[in-house]
């Protein structure tokens, strides 16, 4: 077929990335149908492999396919063009609701009252993601992983440690574990460590850049991985804003197309404006763009390396506990009367047994809330 032209692709993910409610997996249908059945971009196997790298590397899956399948296309640039048409309407309207909420819903009680059931349902969908998480890396029948996950989860609630670090360190204690199971000697050799100090002291622009780069790189696990990393940083650790501010943030960012990752615009708007929210972007995006563009003449090689996925299913693991200890601190925060609870247990409900999309649940939780507020 003839190749598609550089604008064609850009205009066709800036479609896509509007269509993009219902968080990762919904965002992968759109981009599966638009590429492999509509425009016959890529076939269906090479796309289901570079579905499986996608998901072995840090960053976000949808975003990094459409990069994948526009570098196909035309090369590093239809990647590049690509990536950005799926994130820009997003990062657009995140920017426009940070800078709407901060100036005005943060105090406002209408405002409130409208998110008081989409907080709930905020729970329910992080609790579904992490069964999903779970079930994908094969925690919940390895013990050796089941280990990984509790440790790191203790390891959240009882030590200040980094949890940047702590995620890489977790990769190589799991190849302890497996290798000494398998009575193999153990080497360290080419394991993909990152070595990225945090800079307390640095201006506000240098500390988001540093931050969001640190938070994209070792995001394995997708966007649920940047939600508790970020709960961690920039509220408890900088304090650019309020745990409530930033449960408000995910949920204005649920309730809008695109990928979750893109709360990083929210956290940057609160703590630098305009430029904080762009910069957030520009770093959290970087690794996954870099991963993709530079390393998708390899991604056989990739898939096949035993040595990184040993590694990577180590750090995979840790990341179902860090989304655990998320989960626990969130419900925490917005479990306050039995109204919120009770929207969260619906919620649940319909996600688990109904297969409800996560985009239906928000704007019931939504309805829901409204209504016991008012009422």
């Amino acid at each position: 077929m003839e190749k598609p032209s550089l604008w064609n692709i850009f205009w066709t993910y800036i479609l896509i990335g509007l269509q993009g409610w219902g968080g990762p997996t919904a965002q992968i249908q759109v981009i599966h149908e638009h590429a492999v059945e509509k425009k016959k971009w890529i076939d269906n196997e090479r796309f289901r492999d570079a579905f499986a790298v996608c998901g072995m590397l840090p960053g976000p899956e949808a975003a990094e396919l459409c990069m994948y399948v526009g570098y196909r296309q035309r090369g590093y640039l239809g990647g590049l063009l690509a990536g950005l048409g799926f994130m820009l309407p997003n990062f657009i309207l995140i920017t426009i609701l940070a800078w709407a909420y901060f100036q005005y819903a943060a105090t406002s009680n209408i405002a409130q009252g409208l998110l008081y059931g989409v907080k709930p349902a905020m729970v329910a969908i992080v609790l579904f993601s992490l069964y999903r998480i779970a079930n994908k890396f094969g925690v919940l029948q390895d013990g050796k992983k089941i280990f990984i996950t509790l440790f790191m989860l203790t390891l959240t609630f009882i030590t200040q440690i980094d949890l940047i670090l702590l995620l890489l360190v977790m990769g190589v204690v799991y190849m302890i574990l497996v290798r000494s199971f398998n009575n193999k000697a153990f080497s360290v050799n080419s394991l993909p460590f990152l070595a990225i100090a945090s800079v307390g002291t640095a201006s506000i622009p240098t500390s988001l850049s540093l931050l969001f780069l640190k938070v994209g790189a070792l995001s394995f696990g997708g966007a649920y991985t940047v939600l508790a990393l970020l709960q961690f940083e920039a509220v408890d650790n900088y304090g650019w804003l309020t745990t409530e501010q930033y449960i408000d943030g995910l949920a204005i960012n649920e309730l809008t197309p695109g990928p979750l990752i893109m709360v990083a615009a929210f956290v940057g708007f609160a703590a630098y404006g305009f430029w904080g929210a762009t910069l957030a972007t520009f770093f959290i995006f970087l690794p996954a763009f870099l991963v993709v563009l530079l390393g998708a003449p390899y991604f056989d090689k990739i898939r096949e390396n035993k040595k990184l996925k040993l590694y990577l299913t180590g750090v995979s693991a840790a990341v179902v506990g860090l989304i655990a200890s998320f989960l626990i601190r969130l419900s925490l925060e917005v479990f306050i009367d039995w109204g919120s609870v009770v929207i969260a247990i619906i919620m649940l409900g319909l996600l688990f047994k109904f297969k409800w999309q996560i985009w239906q649940v928000f704007l019931l939780a939504l309805a829901l809330g409204t209504i016991l507020i008012f009422l």
